[in-house]
């Protein structure tokens, strides 16, 4: 399967390298994907016992499937701003429950926030997985995923002092307008970045090692998340330097990420959700139901970015 994987000619943006990626033969189900305006509707989840910090309701408004990438930040009318555990499919005219962490201390209450605030930096989104060696799979720590959830958020907020309440939304927000290597790395993404034709994924590369590798199966929408996902890692890149990787290197990633070898964890009428990798690599991916995938993604958890979160 994944001899079907192109690799193009990498691009510096800071201290990433950017690896463009072709992966034919992808599904060519139709959706949507962030930004996102008035087509999603965020609401608080009450079960019967009141509203869940660790569940949001999510109503698709179009005739159009919509996909949230995992550590997509939403506010909107909620009682505090979240974060996505994982990568969500909303199908056209419904309405799911998922599985969010909060990302804003110290509120529970009512306010206006920016509905669609982006994607969080990767040491937010990988906190508190753990790899379960029964299972072969990188499994949510249910009981501290929230307390290292709030960890990685202080350790962003550190970096500019604190806020009334602790938003990663608005640490992010200021500190792409004052923090100068937050700035010069993004400055260096809306310059620089070039995306291939027929590009529909992406790895990225860190410090010398394979960091994160996503595929979309719409081209359009992976545009747009890419420049998005390589915004938001700028916030984790303090003390970081530009060290090139060989494309030997790359090519040993797709392959440990066993792509062609991933097993299903749930099965819904309008996707599959798969699982795989190993004690050093979480992959995931979502399947249409013609058995070819609409997005997959790889995170490298050995990298030191990631290690103690």
């Amino acid at each position: 399967m994944t001899q079907d994987i192109r690799v193009g000619k990498p691009q510096r943006i800071g201290p990433l390298e950017v690896w463009p990626l072709r992966w034919n033969g992808l599904s060519d189900q139709k959706y949507k994907t962030p930004p996102f305006t008035s087509e999603l509707k965020f609401s608080e989840y009450d079960d019967g016992d009141g509203p869940r910090v660790g569940n949001i309701e999510i109503h698709n408004l179009t005739d159009t499937d919509f996909i949230i990438p995992s550590g997509w930040v939403v506010g909107a009318e909620l009682l505090q701003v979240r974060s996505f555990n994982g990568l969500e499919y909303i199908p056209a005219g419904r309405a799911i429950v998922a599985d969010v962490s909060c990302v804003e201390k110290g509120r529970w209450s009512n306010g206006s926030n920016r509905a669609d605030a982006g994607r969080a930096p990767l040491s937010v989104i990988a906190a508190g997985w753990e790899y379960e060696t029964s299972r072969r799979e990188w499994v949510l720590n249910s009981s501290q995923r929230q307390s290292r959830v709030w960890n990685q958020v202080a350790r962003q907020e550190s970096r500019s002092g604190t806020r009334p309440t602790s938003s990663l939304e608005q640490i992010m927000r200021e500190d792409a307008m004052s923090d100068p290597n937050v700035q010069e790395t993004q400055r260096t993404l809306r310059t620089n970045l070039r995306s291939r034709e027929g590009q529909n994924g992406v790895l990225v590369g860190l410090d010398g090692q394979p960091l994160m590798m996503e595929f979309y199966s719409n081209e359009s929408a992976f545009k747009k998340i890419l420049r998005e996902t390589l915004r938001s890692m700028s916030f984790d890149l303090e003390g970081s330097s530009f060290k090139a990787l060989d494309e030997s290197e790359v090519q040993k990633f797709i392959a440990d990420s066993a792509l062609g070898e991933m097993h299903m964890l749930s099965d819904d009428d309008w996707a599959l959700l798969m699982a795989g990798g190993n004690e050093l690599i979480d992959t995931r991916a979502f399947m249409a139901r013609d058995e070819r995938f609409i997005q997959v993604s790889a995170i490298n958890r050995n990298h030191k970015l990631l290690l103690e979160i």
